[in-house]
């Protein structure tokens, strides 16, 4: 397929692999624009919650998802920023009650198709790299670049621990590595859009690679498409 801006290139994976860190660093170095999908979710959440929508009520959560307006806008760091109904939502989309939410309405799969629509419009030129869970399988599963990065449940809580201890906060070793693990398990058995590699998509196992790494790796699988 020839697509008029570009490439879509997908990436998928585990919680804690620096996805949308690689993602973002590809796109400004190939001139892409960069998307973290869940972004999506998280505004369909903040919706629900603002607009005290249960999020158990499957038919309103879809209303709510189908009537969102989306605009995106790319920036000097390839990342697209999006507006919601001509809102900059911001650090909105990180409340807690958002994230818990979040969590709930995911799995609403009608709600999820409509998301899934959106995205197809946002990538349908090319030009862009997607990150998410279910990009190769679901969303563009025609992309013509499937990435698929995975690490060890251990190895994701120790970069968390490590994150977390750079800006001066407690962690708990092992309640983190509890909580990838659950997340990994609620991830990869949803009904909806499980998380599980393309059958074509790249896997490259982070573990033992150094974030430089990791996008060097990344890089060099798309540019054995481009050539």
């Amino acid at each position: 397929m020839t697509r008029s801006q570009g490439l879509v290139i997908a990436i998928d994976g585990t919680a804690g692999t620096g996805k949308s860190t690689v993602g973002r660093a590809a796109a400004e170095h190939l001139g892409y624009g960069f998307l973290s999908t869940g972004g999506l979710y998280r505004a369909l959440a903040y919706k629900v919650f603002a607009t005290k929508v249960d999020p158990s009520d499957a038919q309103a959560v879809l209303h709510t998802a189908k009537n969102m307006q989306f605009r995106f806008e790319r920036q000097p760091d390839a990342t697209l920023k999006m507006f919601v109904d001509g809102e900059y939502l911001g650090s909105k989309l990180h409340l807690d009650e958002v994230a818990q939410t979040a969590s709930k309405v995911s799995t609403n799969a009608a709600a999820r198709a409509v998301l899934t629509e959106k995205m197809r419009e946002l990538g349908r030129d090319g030009g862009i790299i997607m990150e998410g869970r279910d990009i190769g399988t679901v969303v563009f599963p025609d992309a013509e670049v499937k990435i698929y990065l995975d690490a060890s449940a251990e190895e994701r809580a120790n970069r968390r621990v490590k994150q977390l201890v750079a800006k001066g906060n407690q962690a708990d070793y092992e309640q983190i590595l509890a909580s990838i693990k659950e997340r990994d398990l609620r991830d990869s058995t949803r009904a909806a859009s499980p998380l599980k590699p393309a059958e074509d998509a790249i896997k490259i196992d982070t573990s033992a690679l150094t974030l430089p790494q990791v996008i060097e790796a990344v890089l060099k699988e798309i540019n054995k498409y481009a050539s």
